[in-house]
């Protein structure tokens, strides 16, 4: 691999240093989604990469075709082709080599703030989703990649085809003139060596190109993913903190009833307490009083009684 010395975003130390502080802080979703993102921007390393072997393959095979006036104006078609998917190659190296950049230049920044302020700067990984663009831009090249060589695939078929054809043709016509009879070349299948030097190798590009539009289309629902997982949890984390701020002084108010009732003296009611004479004269009045009030409770009975 030649991007970057080949050191994949999963392995680069302040991308792990990253998960790592995710991981700590109960942030798991995150973490993963942040990992499958830096996995699938290796992935796409990966195919350009494998994608540089086809071409530069494709290309020796191309310059080697056998050297005739026929074949030397397929060659040019064909090294056009070439140059076609090469320069859309050279185009998504360097808008991949960008979203690594950012993706690590991002990290760095989240890791630095979380060190300083702790789990609050960790929502930050949510500025992943500034790569979004780029790589929405990079899904588009890859889809253009595919129409263009989806027609150079068919181009260099029917090409291939009419080299046989013609071929057989030439074959036939020898031998009719040696007095041979005729091969039926439809019962063989035989193929041009502008198929294993092109065609082969452009439906390999293809191929890869098609794995590369899943991975983008994967990796752009994980950076949605992952908003979302940062705003569900920055929102739990809120009502935590407002469930606890509203409980607060209730428990204090609790905390404070029940050390009154287990720590507070037993005080006794106060009473006035009568001594001598006093003592008697009061309870004197009280028995009058009493003993009037039975006499007036007699005579109404006996009022209406009569």
């Amino acid at each position: 691999m030649d991007m970057e010395a080949g050191k994949t975003l999963t392995n680069e130390e302040v991308i792990r240093e990253l998960l790592e502080l995710l991981k700590k802080n109960a942030m798991k979703e995150q973490a993963n989604d942040v990992f499958e993102i830096c996995s699938y921007v290796d992935v796409l390393e990966k195919k350009i990469d494998s994608m540089t072997e086809e071409l530069t393959n494709m290309q020796n095979q191309i310059k080697e075709m056998q050297e005739d006036t026929l074949v030397n104006n397929a060659k040019k078609a064909l090294s056009e082709a070439q140059e076609r998917l090469n320069t859309r190659r050279e185009q998504i190296k360097s808008q991949v080599l960008e979203v690594k950049a950012q993706v690590k230049s991002t990290a760095k920044s989240v890791v630095d703030e979380a060190k300083a302020k702790g789990r609050t700067a960790l929502y930050r990984v949510s500025e992943f989703l500034g790569i979004k663009k780029r790589l929405l831009d990079i899904r588009e090249n890859v889809r253009g990649a595919i129409k263009t060589t989806d027609k150079d695939i068919a181009k260099t078929a029917l090409l291939a085809k009419e080299f046989r054809e013609a071929g057989q043709t030439a074959a036939n016509a020898f031998r009719t003139f040696a007095d041979k009879p005729e091969v039926d070349y439809s019962q063989k299948e035989q193929k041009h060596p502008i198929t294993k030097a092109v065609l082969a190798p452009m439906k390999a590009v293809k191929k890869m190109l098609v794995s590369m539009k899943l991975h983008l289309d994967a990796s752009i629902d994980k950076l949605d993913n992952l908003a979302i997982d940062v705003r569900m949890d920055k929102e739990k984390h809120m009502e935590n903190a407002k469930v606890q701020e509203q409980t607060e002084p209730e428990r204090a108010e609790a905390e404070r009833v029940e050390a009154e009732i287990v720590y507070s003296p037993m005080v006794a009611e106060p009473q006035e307490y009568q001594y001598n004479a006093d003592a008697f004269e009061a309870r004197g009045v009280d028995e009058v009083k009493q003993e009037a009030t039975h006499k007036e409770v007699s005579k109404v009975r006996e009022d209406k009684t009569r």
